[in-house]
C-alpha cells in the first residue's frame, strides 16, 4: 500500500516537471497545441483553487468584520447600560429633589420648626404600622411630634433614641386625631383600622357631611397643627349605639411611597404656639 502511493506520488511529481518544462520551452506549433490542452485541461482546476481562495477570504473577512461588531456591540451594551444606570440616578434624585421641595413648602407653612427626616425603615410585625425615622433626640425630635409630607398628615413620633425615632401612623388604631370637616366644620375623633383605613367617629347627626369630602386637623388636641390634610370621606354610616354617624376614610398619604417626611418640634404636652419661636432647623 505505502509503496503504491509512492509510486503514485513519484508520477505525480514527473508530471508536474514535464509540464513546468513543455510550458517553458520555446514556441513551436506542436508545443503550443499540447499547451492548449494542458490549459484546457487545467482550467476546471485552476477555477476551483481560485474559488476556493475566494471563498477563503470571504470567510477570514467575514470572521474579522464579525468579531469587530461584536466587539463594537459589547462596548455598545456597556455604554448603554453606563447611560442608563446614569439616568436612573438621575431621575432618582431629580423626584427627591421634588419631595424636598414639596417638604420645604410645607415647613414654610408653618411658624413651628420642624426638620426633614429620611425613612430608614417599618415595622416588620406588621401589627403595629409604624415607621423608623433617621431623627432623634439630638434633632430636638422627640414623643408626640407630629409627622406629615406636602399631601397630608403621616402619624406621630412615639419613641425617640439619640438618633432614630418611631412613628405611628394614623392608620394605626392606636393612634387618634381631633378633626374636622373641612366643608362643614363638624369635629370627630379619628384613628386607624385594622383594614389599613381611618375612621372617623362621633359625627353629629345633624351633620351635613358627604363622601368626599376632605377631614383636616382640627388643632385643638396640642399635638397636631390646624387644617393639615389628613384624607377624605369614602362612606358614611351610624355608629354602633346609633347615637352618632362614623365616616370611613381614605388617608390622603400613600404611605407605601414614603421616603422623606416633615417633623414639627413640638413640647411635649401640646405646641408652644408662638409664632416663629426657635430657628428653623
Amino acid at each position: 500500500m505505502f509503496r503504491s502511493v509512492r509510486n503514485i506520488s513519484v508520477i505525480l511529481l514527473l508530471l508536474g516537471a514535464g509540464l513546468v518544462i513543455l510550458l517553458s520551452s520555446p514556441q513551436r506549433p506542436e508545443a503550443g497545441l499540447i499547451r492548449g490542452t494542458l490549459y484546457a485541461l487545467l482550467q476546471p482546476f485552476q477555477e476551483a483553487v481560485s474559488t476556493a481562495q475566494s471563498r477563503v477570504r470571504n470567510i477570514w473577512s467575514s470572521y474579522i468584520y464579525l468579531t469587530e461588531v461584536r466587539e463594537h456591540n459589547r462596548k455598545l451594551t456597556q455604554e448603554v447600560a453606563r447611560l442608563l444606570h446614569e439616568r436612573a440616578i438621575l431621575l432618582a434624585k431629580d423626584q427627591e429633589n421634588r419631595r424636598l421641595r414639596k417638604l420645604l413648602d410645607l415647613k414654610r407653612g408653618y411658624d413651628f420648626p420642624s426638620v426633614v427626616g429620611k425613612i430608614i425603615g417599618e415595622d416588620a410585625s406588621g401589627w403595629y404600622r409604624t415607621l423608623f425615622i433617621n431623627r432623634g433626640l439630638d434633632d430636638g425630635v422627640g414623643p408626640k411630634m407630629p409627622v406629615a409630607v406636602a399631601e397630608g398628615v403621616v402619624g406621630r413620633i412615639t419613641e425617640s433614641s439619640a438618633s432614630v425615632s418611631k412613628a405611628l401612623l394614623i392608620t394605626d388604631p392606636g393612634l387618634s386625631l381631633d378633626c374636622r370637616v373641612a366643608r362643614t366644620r363638624d369635629r370627630g375623633v379619628l384613628s386607624g383600622t385594622l383594614q389599613g383605613g381611618c375612621i372617623l367617629r362621633y359625627l353629629d347627626h345633624r351633620s351635613g357631611v358627604k363622601e368626599r369630602d376632605e377631614v383636616v386637623t382640627s388643632g385643638m388636641d396640642g399635638v397636631f397643627p390646624k387644617d393639615m390634610p389628613v384624607g377624605a370621606v369614602r362612606q358614611i354610616r351610624q355608629s354602633g349605639q346609633g347615637l352618632f354617624l362614623e365616616a370611613l376614610v381614605d388617608p390622603a398619604v400613600d404611605f407605601s411611597k414614603l421616603e422623606e417626611v416633615l417633623i414639627i418640634v413640638a413640647k411635649r404636652g401640646g405646641f408652644d404656639v408662638r409664632p416663629g419661636l426657635g430657628a428653623d432647623r
